[in-house]
C-alpha cells in the first residue's frame, strides 16, 4: 500500500488510477473518481503481490520481502519506495548487486539503506557491512576512509577488502573493518629521510610498530592508528650491541617533524649523553627540537622556579633537564636477546 501511495508524487494520481481501473468491473467505474478507483482496487486486491502486479505489471523477485522488512510504518522519504522498486526491477549489474545486498541483510531494514547502497563504494556492498550503516550521512566518510586505506595499504585490493567485509560478525561495528586495515598499513603518509643513517630505523608499518612494542615493552602497538593517520612517526635508534636501542616519538607539523620524546625500554628515560647523540642524529635529518629561552641556563631555571612553572626541570628533548637513565641490567639483556632473535 505504501508503495502505491508513494508513487502519487512520481507518476501522479491520474496515472495510478488508470493502471488500476481494470481491477474494477467495467460496469461499475462510470463516473467513479480516481481516488475511489484506487481505494476500491486496494480493497479488491488484498494480496500485496496482486496490487504490485496490477500497478507495475510485474513483481520483481525479492521486492515484497524487502518491503516487509522495513516494518509497519511508512518510510520517512516517500521517494525511497520508487528507488527501491527501481533497484529490484533494474537489469543493471550494479543495481542487481545493490538489491541483492538489501535482500541478504539479516533482520530488519531502515529506509536510509536504500540510498546507502546507491551511494556506497561498490566494494563495500556486502550485507554484513551495509547492515551496520543506518544513515546516509555516514556514507561519504566511509567512502573517503576506504580511499585512504587503499593509499596506505598496498595489499588493500578489491578482493582483499571484500574478504575482510565477510569477516564482520553480527556484533561487530563498521569501524572494525577499517581498524583491521589500519593495522596492516605499509605506506607512510610522510616518510622521514634518515640521510642514510643505518642506526635510525623508521617504524613504517603496523607490523613494525607492534613488533617494537613487544621488544621495548611499551604501548607502540596502540599507536598504529596515529601513525596510519600521519599524526606521529616513531623512529628506532639501533646502536651496535650491547648498547640498547631507543624509541623516538616524532610529531607531525606543517613544517616537518618535531621530536616529542626519547624512550628506552619500558618507557624509561634516557641518559644525557645517549640522548644528545640521538637528538643530533635526528636534527641532522631535519627533525626540529624543543628549546627554551636562550642565555644562562641557571637564570632561566631560576625564573621558572620563582614563577612555579610546572615540570620545567623535567627531562626534555634539549638536554636542559636532569635527564637520567634507569635502564635495569635485565632490560639490556632482554633487548640483546630480542635483537638476536630478530636477526
Amino acid at each position: 500500500m505504501f508503495l502505491v501511495l508513494a508513487h502519487f508524487d512520481v507518476i501522479g494520481r491520474d496515472e495510478i488510477a488508470r493502471r488500476l481501473r481494470h481491477v474494477i468491473d467495467r460496469t461499475d467505474i462510470r463516473g467513479v473518481s480516481d481516488l475511489s478507483v484506487i481505494a476500491r482496487s486496494v480493497v479488491l486486491l488484498r494480496r500485496p503481490r496482486d496490487l504490485v502486479r496490477a500497478m507495475f505489471g510485474a513483481v520483481p523477485d525479492g521486492l515484497l520481502g524487502a518491503l516487509k522488512r522495513f516494518g509497519d510504518d511508512p518510510l520517512s522519504k516517500s521517494d525511497s519506495y520508487h528507488a527501491l522498486y527501481r533497484l529490484f526491477s533494474s537489469a543493471d549489474p550494479q543495481d542487481r548487486l545493490r538489491a541483492k545486498v538489501l535482500g541478504q541483510i539479516a533482520g530488519g531494514l531502515v529506509g536510509a539503506q536504500i540510498e546507502v547502497v546507491q551511494r556506497l563504494d561498490p566494494v563495500l556492498l556486502h550485507p554484513a557491512f551495509v547492515a551496520k550503516v543506518y544513515e546516509v550521512k555516514q556514507v561519504d566518510d566511509l567512502n573517503h576512509a576506504l580511499a585512504y586505506v587503499r593509499e596506505r595499504c598496498s595489499r588493500a585490493t578489491d578482493d582483499a577488502i571484500r574478504e575482510s567485509l565477510s569477516r564482520l560478525g553480527p556484533d561487530g561495528h563498521r569501524s572494525t573493518v577499517f581498524r583491521r586495515w589500519a593495522q596492516k598499513f605499509d605506506v607512510l603518509p610522510r616518510p622521514l629521510d634518515t640521510r642514510g643513517d643505518s642506526t635510525l630505523r623508521m617504524l613504517d608499518t603496523g607490523k613494525a610498530l607492534v613488533d617494537a612494542g613487544r621488544r621495548y615493552t611499551n604501548c607502540l602497538a596502540k599507536k598504529v592508528e596515529d601513525v596510519f593517520l600521519g599524526r606521529y612517526l616513531y623512529v628506532e635508534y639501533q646502536p651496535p650491541l650491547p648498547e640498547p636501542g631507543l624509541i623516538g616519538e616524532l610529531r607531525v607539523t606543517t613544517r616537518g617533524y618535531v621530536l616529542e620524546g626519547l624512550y628506552a625500554a619500558k618507557n624509561r628515560r634516557v641518559a644525557p649523553e645517549r640522548a644528545r647523540a640521538v637528538r643530533a642524529k635526528l636534527a641532522a635529518c631535519g627533525v626540529a627540537l624543543y628549546d627554551h629561552a636562550p642565555g644562562d641556563r641557571k637564570r632561566v631555571l631560576g625564573a621558572a622556579k620563582v614563577l612555579d612553572v610546572y615540570n620545567f626541570e623535567e627531562p626534555d628533548n634539549t638536554g636542559w633537564g636532569a635527564e637520567f637513565d634507569d635502564i635495569a641490567p635485565e632490560a639490556v639483556t632482554e633487548l640483546e636477546r630480542a635483537f638476536h632473535e630478530a636477526a
